[in-house]
């Protein structure tokens, strides 16, 4: 099949959908805003997936609209389908025309572990409040004092500074870390006993719960949309309500307490991310969407 992507928006996720189909053996070109008519003469793609806005120049090919929260002003009626990346980001009346299609994580990047776990509660994402990462801190006041908290990400709404302030002011200053924004965040998934996700709102997929699940290291997660499309309470991770630092840090010392039922969890998330979040297993998803539609 000859597929053209272009991405007006978010182009890591466009590259990270062509890479899915280039596993499955389709001809993929992928095209920033600006590609022209050339672009079409040449290449004549059988369907045209568009991340963003859908240009009038794609209406000669079958049109498939890959649709983020941002991007709701953006649907357009000439499209023939919506891919959404959760159950829950898809809106009411849109159900005939749209399919879930999760985002896919490097499973072989992100990989369990051969040595035993450290000592550390990680979490990563931007100092943003609604990363939630308060609430990590928040937790560690009543979390078994032999681990520590790492949170990994860049500066943003909050400074490193701010946030060692804040955990200085509830007398954690010596077991919360923050190593701000990082290359590589593989060796600090190795030596994490427990990963946490304590967003307090919604987001369409949660790459950082994706890459906690793929590392076999048991997930606890808010409660919020994207997160619960990712997250069976109880089987590959548990959830917590939005804020609830006195829930969390009691999951966390449940877990640190059970490390039987942690295994289990983070066995669990592994097999569910091979299963149906690796780029192979997403690549086949698209291929049987496409070919449904016709476009093969």
């Amino acid at each position: 099949m000859r597929i053209l992507i272009t991405a007006c928006c978010d182009f890591t996720d466009a590259e990270v959908t062509a890479g899915c189909l280039l596993k499955k053996g389709h001809d993929v070109l992928l095209e920033g805003r600006e590609s022209g008519s050339a672009v079409f003469r040449d290449f004549h793609p059988d369907v045209v997936v568009c991340y963003g806005l859908v240009k009038a120049a794609y209406h000669d090919f079958p049109v498939v609209q890959v649709i983020s929260r941002a991007d709701v002003a953006f649907f357009h009626r000439r499209t023939d389908l919506f891919v959404f990346s959760g159950e829950s980001a898809v809106p009411g009346g849109f159900q005939d025309r749209a399919v879930v299609i999760p985002l896919p994580v490097d499973t072989e990047m992100f990989c369990p572990a051969a040595q035993s776990r450290g000592k550390i509660i990680f979490a990563m994402g931007r100092l943003d409040p609604v990363k939630g990462h308060k609430t990590l801190v928040q937790a560690m006041t009543l979390v078994n004092p032999g681990f520590r908290a790492v949170i990994a990400g860049r500066e943003d709404l909050y400074t490193v500074k701010k946030m060692r302030d804040y955990a200085e002011s509830l007398g954690v200053e010596n077991r919360a870390e923050f190593a701000g924004e990082v290359e590589d965040v593989i060796p600090f998934l190795r030596r994490a006993a427990v990963g946490v996700v304590a967003s307090l709102g919604n987001q369409e997929a949660s790459r950082t719960g994706m890459e906690i699940m793929a590392s076999g290291v048991p997930l606890l997660a808010a409660a919020t949309g994207g997160l619960c499309d990712l997250v069976t309470d109880g089987v590959t991770g548990l959830l917590h309500s939005p804020g609830n630092w006195r829930q969390l840090a009691g999951q966390i010392n449940h877990l640190l307490e059970n490390r039987g039922l942690a295994a289990i969890l983070a066995e669990n998330a592994r097999e569910y991310c091979e299963k149906h979040l690796s780029y192979d297993s997403v690549g086949e998803r698209w291929t049987e969407v496409l070919e449904q539609l016709g476009f093969g």
